[in-house]
């Protein structure tokens, strides 16, 4: 580990954050430097004009973070979804489209919504060439996806867009479960658009859910296809690669922080290309933050050719590294508290509601009258200050209402900042 200098004001475990995260900053300026100088089909800007965003050898890849059903939702709920992902950190925002229901006008709309209010890269996820032609028309940056099935479709497409390849034919039903076949789809499907001018292309292997259908057999393909493109016969072929996580942390009901982490290190380990993934469900509130720090933690690490521990970056939600030591007590005279009373007495003042919101990063605490009357409304994200206003008002004196609202509060607090759905203790 590089020395530190210690600082009278700053903790040593906030100096040791900020430089791995300058660590991180330092290494990828340094890397593109040195891709700008030379682009292949492997390594390439995504939308030159747009962005300096490039994927390819060495780089951390940047993640796609998308919005599921995203033409049946509202502009209002949209907007929100992109703030929250960009805020995350994702680069791209991927408009999840609805299979069997091709909506190009609202593709349209979307596009144009996103693109007056945010500067950041869009892909769509769709198979349907209304809905492709029509991101394409608005000057979509990345398609999700092309396959053997559907890609003559789309051979008058702009050569400058990049579009991720499948190893499937949807068309057929035909789904290869092998690695050796997947890679030859994919090496086949390259050679064929690769001849048709496209230049910009990313492989998926396809990444499965662990257990079934299984996720060995489809990191087998991603390690069959980075073994091949080392060959001589097959260098030519080699293109980014594209890891979409979402697939194993939505269908495992497990933490998302440790899964995202050990992800994020299978996908530097292989020089992934780009990462897919998507906070849809409640379990994976704060899913592309965790994966961003992920990425920046294994990046640092795999540069300086070490485990990705001690490097000043940590995507700790649960545990941590270090703990308090309890000081030396005398017991003789401790009270001991082993058993929980849970006897509830209503205040005559009346009662408060807590509610919080992931988007806003904020708690809601609501004082109703025993009558269900809305009395006040307290808006903040710091249980401690919530806790001192609401006394200033001199709602309640009831001792055991004060325990019981600061108790909760804070709870809140703390579920807000783990990102962890919050239900008010009744």
């Amino acid at each position: 580990m590089e020395s530190l200098e210690l600082s009278n004001k700053t903790p040593a475990n906030r100096l040791l954050e900020i430089s791995g995260k300058s660590q991180f900053t330092e290494i990828v300026n340094s890397q593109l430097e040195s891709v700008k100088k030379k682009q292949e089909s492997h390594t390439y800007y995504l939308n030159e004009k747009k962005s300096n965003i490039i994927i390819g050898r060495n780089l951390p890849p940047p993640i796609i973070a998308e919005i599921v059903n995203c033409t049946e939702k509202s502009n209002e709920n949209i907007l929100k979804k992109v703030k929250h992902y960009s805020n995350s950190g994702a680069e791209i925002i991927d408009i999840g489209c609805v299979s069997n229901k091709p909506n190009p006008e609202r593709i349209k709309q979307i596009i144009k919504l996103i693109r007056s209010n945010f500067d950041i890269l869009i892909s769509i996820d769709s198979m349907d060439s209304k809905e492709i032609n029509a991101a394409v028309e608005e000057g979509i940056d990345l398609i999700l996806s092309l396959d053997l099935g559907n890609y003559k479709e789309f051979l008058n497409l702009p050569k400058t867009i990049p579009i991720v390849i499948l190893p499937t034919n949807v068309k057929e039903a035909h789904f290869p479960k092998d690695a050796e076949t997947r890679v030859e789809n994919l090496f086949k499907l390259t050679n064929e658009l690769q001849n048709n001018g496209f230049r910009k292309l990313i492989a998926d292997p396809l990444l499965e859910t662990p257990i079934s259908p299984g996720i060995c057999n489809s990191l087998e393909a991603y390690f069959l296809y980075k073994k091949k493109v080392s060959e001589e016969k097959y260098k030519n072929f080699e293109l980014p690669l594209f890891f979409g996580i979402s697939n194993v942390v939505e269908l495992m009901d497990i933490d998302s922080v440790g899964i995202n982490g050990l992800l994020a290190s299978i996908a530097i380990e292989l020089d992934i290309g780009i990462l897919f993934t998507v906070e849809h469900s409640t379990k994976l509130m704060g899913g592309v933050r965790e994966l961003k720090e992920s990425i920046k933690l294994n990046y640092v690490a795999k540069y300086k050719k070490t485990p990705p521990i001690n490097q000043g970056i940590s995507v700790f939600r649960a545990k941590g590294k270090v703990n308090q030591e309890l000081p030396l007590l005398n017991l003789t005279y401790a009270i001991s508290v082993d058993k929980y009373i849970p006897d509830y007495i209503p205040d005559d003042k009346g009662y408060f509601r807590i509610y919080t919101n992931h988007y806003s990063k904020k708690i809601y605490t609501l004082f109703f009258s025993n009558d269900n009357k809305l009395r006040h409304t307290f808006i903040g994200d710091n249980a401690e200050a919530l806790s001192k206003k609401i006394i200033q008002f001199n709602l309640t004196k009831d001792v055991h209402h004060l325990n019981y609202l600061g108790r909760e509060l804070k709870k809140a607090e703390i579920y807000l900042n783990l990102e962890k759905p919050y239900i008010q203790d009744e």
